[in-house]
């Protein structure tokens, strides 16, 4: 059975903020003990989430049973320590706070969030996502590489311990190895091609 017939995602609402919080600070935990500084290490609170909650940017998967799976907040707010003018911001859909309940890890649920993530940014006439990761999480890193992200390069901001700029075609699926670039995107982008 593929991901996308297990999990539906949905815009979340004020009455899943329980529920946002548990998959959201079980990552911010499980990160903590790797020794990753990803979103402070500190835990989430309501208060931080019911801004996208009102944009309609926070976004929940869940099963078919209605048990929560992952969380992302998906807009067109570019975060202006990261992305500037020259990077075209009206060009993309950016993706923040992806996470998948770790109890679920290794059944694919990123993988599918990301490509949903890619199809609302091509459905709202998008060209790329984007998002920006720790700087040190290289695991993290690969990882969004394998998914047929580019990294473009890191920002030094103080005090952000993000700063690794990634952006895909928003037309794209995950690359293999052997292909690593969308062949959909257009010569002249900004979107090197290898």
């Amino acid at each position: 059975m593929t991901a996308s017939v297990r999990y539906r995602l949905r815009p979340a609402t004020e009455a899943d903020l329980d529920r946002l919080l548990a998959v959201l600070n079980g990552a911010v935990t499980w990160l903590r003990q790797r020794g990753v500084d990803q979103w402070g290490g500190e835990p989430w609170h309501a208060a931080e989430l019911r801004p996208g909650l009102k944009a309609g940017a926070l976004y929940l998967a869940e099963s078919r049973e209605a048990v929560p799976v992952a969380t992302m907040t998906l807009d067109d707010v570019a975060d202006e320590d990261f992305w500037s003018p020259e990077d075209d911001l009206s060009a993309a859909l950016y993706l923040r706070h992806l996470a998948v309940d770790r109890a679920l890890s290794g059944r694919g649920i990123g993988s599918w969030m990301l490509g949903q993530a890619a199809r609302h940014a091509a459905r709202r006439g998008k060209e790329w996502l984007r998002l920006d990761a720790s700087k040190t999480n290289t695991r993290l890193h690969a990882y969004y590489r394998q998914q047929g992200f580019q990294q473009l390069r890191t920002v030094h901001v103080p005090n952000r311990a993000s700063g690794a700029r990634f952006q895909r075609c928003a037309a794209s699926r995950p690359a293999s190895a052997a292909r690593p670039i969308c062949p959909e995107c257009r010569p002249g982008t900004g979107y090197a091609r290898r």
